[in-house]
């Protein structure tokens, strides 16, 4: 039986190794723009949940809910042309880097990209602090606590996708 048991869990290890190599493969050959078609439905599904999750805890009201949705709109119409730049950007040093391209235009495309990446944070820290105005002070307490519970969440990840494997 012993050895049984070990062939399975031999096994279940090829399959994961096999599984994640393949995941790793994929995410290589596709361009950045293909990996970001593929995600689209899953991000939307995350968002949607995410917005469900914030009119239930924080119990917004109607009124709250459409500010809400008018202030996620505008920031969306914002960060549009960023997220176009900025898959732009990195395909182009994809390409350098493909071929053998230049260090300093490498890193001038680099920079770009930290620029952009930069506004689209700027953005959704504003976004943030836009929708914080809105709330009650009891819910401004509940969307703190689901900040952190959030953070606490995307450590755990963090920490688990950086131990060997």
């Amino acid at each position: 039986m012993n050895k049984y048991f070990l062939t399975f869990i031999l096994s279940i290890a090829v399959l994961t190794q096999t599984a994640t190599a393949a995941q790793e493969t994929v995410h290589k050959i596709l361009p950045s723009a293909s990996k970001s078609e593929i995600s689209k439905p899953v991000k939307q599904l995350k968002m949607k949940k995410h917005k469900n999750e914030l009119n239930e805890r924080l119990k917004l009201t109607e009124e709250q809910k459409q500010q809400a949705g008018e202030l996620r709109a505008a920031s969306q119409e914002k960060m549009k042309p960023l997220m176009t730049e900025l898959i732009q950007k990195q395909q182009q040093r994809n390409q350098l880097e493909n071929s053998d391209g230049n260090d300093k235009e490498i890193q001038a495309l680099n920079n770009e990209i930290k620029t952009i990446r930069q506004e689209l944070h700027n953005i959704i820290i504003q976004n943030e602090r836009d929708f914080m105005q809105i709330l009650t002070p009891e819910q401004l307490d509940e969307f703190n606590k689901m900040r952190e519970e959030r953070k606490q969440i995307i450590h755990k990840k963090r920490m688990m996708k950086n131990q060997p494997h």
